[in-house]
């Protein structure tokens, strides 16, 4: 008797624009299980000029959907667009499958805040952590914390190959996930 217990497998589901939440409602409602990896955002709102924190999704237009023998109803979904599935004589084969630790390491990266797009505040940056730029002409650098003030952090950036101390608002300081 073969007692092997196939490993979790899960499988990709490509949604239909702007409808990755409905899609994910939809297959939660056919009873198999879902997964949408997310990030955090912080932004300021151009009108109120208050900092908002909105959750995106990580892989925009693809979720994932734990493996089961009803598999294809999912594609009756009307959030759904298709399963990416492998080429098996000119029509299409058998779902893409990813194994089930490659999904838990995307979601422990996510619990961890890993992919996190949020705002450095002066109370929470500490000398030697490393932050980058989110807004003007530096945007996008990353740098050692080498000092925190009020409202300035000061940094080392690197720029073209030297390093560089500078001073930036908190206001537009980010950590690097």
């Amino acid at each position: 008797m073969n007692t092997h217990v196939q490993p979790p497998r899960w499988f990709i589901v490509k949604t239909r624009p702007s409808s990755d939440l409905k899609a994910g409602e939809e297959i939660l409602e056919l009873g198999l299980t879902v997964y949408l990896p997310q990030f955090r955002k912080e932004y300021r709102h151009h009108r109120q000029n208050r900092w908002i924190t909105r959750y995106f999704p990580l892989l925009n237009g693809y979720l994932f959907a734990l493996y089961s023998a009803h598999w294809h109803r999912v594609l009756n979904c009307s959030a759904v667009e298709k399963v990416l599935r492998s080429q098996k004589d000119g029509g299409p084969g058998d779902p893409i499958w990813i194994d089930d630790a490659t999904v838990q390491a995307i979601r422990t990266a996510q619990d961890a805040g890993d992919f996190d797009e949020l705002r450095v505040h002066r109370h929470n940056v500490t000398v030697g952590e490393t932050i980058k730029v989110t807004e003007g002409a530096l945007i996008g650098l990353k740098g050692a914390v080498a000092g925190v003030g009020e409202k300035e952090v000061t940094m080392l950036l690197n720029l073209l190959g030297r390093e560089v101390k500078t001073r930036a608002p908190v206001e537009i300081l980010g950590r690097t996930g």
